[in-house]
């Protein structure tokens, strides 16, 4: 009987660590924040600030996938550490050298590759703690991410607002770093082993199903992370004051949150393809909401939409290759997935800064 309390106890830390690092990372998705207040601090235009996120987002692809190759190589505690002192190390230097280039590097390069490890050694530490229940381990992990930018974007768009987004990203790398740290002990004190990444199996048809949800995904994924590179902005544009920009942030981040919780629940009682018409249609009407009532309150509840198809997005093209093509292949299939949100990623807020530059609205790009 102690033996088995002893085991809970150690499952509850392990989880513990793995939400606060993941939540922590969600930070990434507050970037909207930083929108205008480095185009003031640099001179910079929209463009060039929006390739900053742009960047963030294919170095979390990277990041993902570098992880998987070094599961089971190391010692599970020692992979939220190194994604800790990549972070900060990023985020510090993005906060203490002046200039645009060291904002992408620290910020686009370190922090968004680091998240993205994080992101994937965190999810199969989940799935080693809770290794007979792997859909809770995903889902805890998938979560912690989505309500970590909820709960990271007040304070630091407070941050931004009084001390400048320097101090704001110091402040994130101290945030960061801590919970890598504490999440590195918790999980040593776990025991937690994760296994190597299995080798690749050959074959599994995809009968055209994983090129169009390659379409379906980057489609879906590209207007979801232009909303996110550009939300705080957005509803400025349209005339929003401090407290509905925060305020559309933070639903857009709390409509990705239950996206994902509400779409692989759907998934389980309707068709995966009507599930994903679904997220693309409540996106669509976002999208109209705002070009008909082109108000503050528009544009949040546009951005709220555009957050809750988003994650309705990020569940269910993954859920759909898993449901439709097997089990046996996902890991592979998946990896061909991701790549589209690689490149709606690079693509999405450099699209929607560089539109603005040209027509000094946001109307086209919506």
């Amino acid at each position: 009987m102690m033996d088995k309390h002893i085991g809970r106890l150690r499952i509850l830390f392990a989880m513990v660590g793995v939400v606060l690092l993941n939540g922590a990372c969600g930070s990434l998705y507050s970037w909207s924040v930083f929108v205008r207040p480095l185009e003031t601090l640099l001179g910079a235009s929209r463009t060039d600030i929006s390739l900053v996120f742009s960047t963030a987002v294919v170095f979390f692809t990277a990041g993902n996938f570098t992880a998987s190759f070094v599961l089971g190589r190391i010692p599970a505690a020692a992979l939220p550490a190194f994604a800790g002192v990549a972070a900060a190390l990023g985020l510090g230097s993005a906060a203490m050298v002046h200039g645009y280039w060291p904002i992408v590097f620290g910020y686009g390069v370190m922090f968004g590759f680091a998240s993205g490890f994080a992101y994937n050694s965190l999810l199969q530490t989940a799935s080693a703690a809770l290794d007979n229940r792997p859909g809770l381990a995903n889902g805890i992990v998938i979560s912690a991410f989505a309500l970590g930018s909820i709960a990271t974007t007040a304070f630091l768009n407070d941050s931004v607002q009084h001390a400048g987004p320097k101090a704001a990203f110091l402040l994130q790398a101290v945030l960061v770093g801590a919970a890598a740290a504490i999440a590195s002990a918790l999980i040593a004190f776990a025991r937690i082993t994760v296994p190597a990444r299995p080798a690749m199996e050959p074959g599994g048809r995809t009968g055209g199903v994983l090129p169009i949800a390659w379409v379906g995904f980057f489609l879906g994924s590209l207007a979801g992370v232009m909303s996110i590179g550009h939300a705080a902005a957005i509803i400025q544009h349209f005339g929003g004051g401090p407290a509905i920009v925060l305020g559309g942030v933070i639903a857009l981040n709390v409509g990705n949150a239950i996206g994902r919780f509400g779409a692989g629940f759907l998934a389980d009682h309707f068709p995966a393809r009507a599930v994903a018409a679904g997220a693309h249609a409540v996106g669509t009407i976002g999208f109209l909401a705002v070009l008909a009532y082109p108000t503050p309150a528009g544009a949040a509840i546009s951005m709220a939409a555009a957050g809750l198809a988003y994650g309705m997005t990020a569940a269910i093209y993954p859920s759909a290759v898993s449901i439709l093509l097997g089990r046996r292949h996902y890991g592979r299939n998946f990896a061909v997935l991701l790549t589209s949100w690689g490149v709606a990623g690079l693509a999405g807020p450099w699209l929607g800064g560089m539109l603005f530059d040209m027509s000094g609205d946001y109307r086209i790009a919506i």
